[in-house]
């Protein structure tokens, strides 16, 4: 009788790193098409308020990609009960997110 073969559980780490990869190529794609499309409106109708808003939106993404990853590690970390890590990135997320409330509070 032949021992049945099984495949090894997939390496939570090496999934990661493939969500991260997909998490990278959309943000800057979606990114990139933005900034081009409000550059267009600008160069054609620079009185287009559109095309600001594009702009703005398209750095907006491009900043949040970054900060996407580490929530997306937060997570598998959690998931894999690696709690050094997970509270590791959970200290980057705080600080993160005071640098961005005290940029906007400043801002305002």
């Amino acid at each position: 009788r032949q021992a049945a073969m099984t495949t090894p559980p997939p390496d939570p780490l090496a999934r990661l790193e493939a969500h991260v990869g997909r998490l990278f190529v959309a943000g800057v794609s979606v990114s990139g098409a933005m900034l081009a499309a409000g550059l267009a409106l600008f160069l054609f109708a620079p009185d287009a308020p559109a095309a600001s808003k594009l702009l703005n939106a398209g750095l907006l993404v491009l900043m949040a990609t970054p900060m996407l990853r580490v929530l997306l590690s937060m997570v598998v970390y959690v998931r894999m009960g690696d709690w050094f890590f997970a509270s590791t990135t959970l200290a980057v997320i705080a600080q993160l997110s005071v640098t961005i409330w005290a940029a906007l509070r400043l801002r305002g």
